[in-house]
């Protein structure tokens, strides 16, 4: 146990995990009557966090900002090693997503990525890329997973990738988003702060942003030079690839060098900002599932099993 265990905040904070989803939901319905794009990923994001801002304002027991959501000073070498080892695990959720794409849809919007567009540039690359991994991991990484971590911090990162990945609301997405989720709240135990895993989330937003622009950019010459060059920055836009044996190995082998590197910058991280050996204590502490049950709460077995329902609807909608 990393830090006081209070179980009346794991109630609070576990209704906050079903009021986000409440409001996540009655915001979409009030976007579904705004038509400017930008404007409702912008607010999106405030229908998710307001919630948890409420609370940190209203009911957090004096606890600053910063306390409550762990936005810490963070050392730049720790975020640009952040930068770099998300990088170095593109590969791996690459694969994970075209992994799951032989068992499910592959889910993109290809009418929001038609409609970013119409933006320039900077401002696509604010509101889709760095808006929402800064919401998001405030959210995901500051709130809810800056409690569960005072029981355990392995299964706060696993519970809080979970949520993450159930929140995208469909199984593609849910695989890759789950392992991120993951792989974010560690990195933030090993930097102390959220403000690493808003870099990485960012770092893959900004990716795609930049992909889909480049797209636009060089299609015409694309179409130019013929095909070969146009049906490559497709794939490479919409990221629905399928997967043979000899691919499959192929991605295989780069995700697992691509992990092992990440590994290594991961262990940078921890050394630098002076937490691996409380790291490592602090994950290999027995008595984990105990951990997981106390965390659970009739709130949050209600948040997840809405979460599911929607996810399960979304696939049937689908077929």
């Amino acid at each position: 146990m990393t830090e006081s265990w209070n179980k009346q905040e794991n109630q609070t904070i576990n209704m906050l995990v079903l009021l986000t989803l409440l409001s996540y939901l009655v915001g979409s319905v009030v976007l579904s009557f705004v038509k400017e794009t930008g404007v409702q990923l912008v607010l999106v994001q405030v229908f998710c966090l307001l919630p948890g801002l409420l609370y940190v304002a209203y009911n957090s027991e004096g606890k600053k900002f910063t306390e409550v959501y762990r936005v810490h000073k963070t050392p730049i070498s720790a975020c640009l090693l952040a930068a770099l080892m998300m990088l170095f695990l593109m590969p791996l959720l690459t694969f994970v997503n075209i992994l799951s794409q032989q068992f499910t849809d592959y889910v993109a919007s290809e009418d929001l990525m038609g409609r970013i567009q119409e933006y320039p540039f900077l401002v696509s690359l604010l509101v889709v890329g760095i808006l929402p991994a800064i919401g998001e991991e405030l959210l995901y990484r500051g709130l809810f997973y800056g409690h569960y971590r005072k029981r355990s911090v392995l299964m706060g990162a696993l519970l809080t990738g979970a949520l993450f990945g159930l929140m995208h609301g469909n199984l593609n997405q849910m695989a890759y988003a789950l392992l991120m989720g993951v792989i974010f709240a560690l990195v933030d135990e090993a930097s102390g702060s959220t403000v690493t895993s808003m870099v990485m989330h960012a770092f893959v937003n900004c990716s795609s942003v930049v992909i889909i622009y480049a797209v636009k950019w060089l299609e015409p010459v694309a179409s130019e030079q013929g095909g070969g060059i146009a049906d490559a920055l497709n794939q490479a836009a919409n990221e629905e690839v399928a997967l043979t044996w000899q691919s499959a190995i192929g991605y295989l082998i780069f995700a697992a060098i691509g992990t092992y590197f990440a590994y290594r910058i991961y262990q940078t991280i921890a050394i630098r900002c002076g937490t691996e050996e409380k790291l490592r204590r602090d994950i290999a502490e027995p008595g984990r599932m105990k951990a997981l049950r106390d965390m659970f709460t009739p709130t949050l077995a209600v948040a997840i099993a809405v979460m599911i329902a929607l996810l399960i609807a979304a696939e049937v909608m689908v077929l």
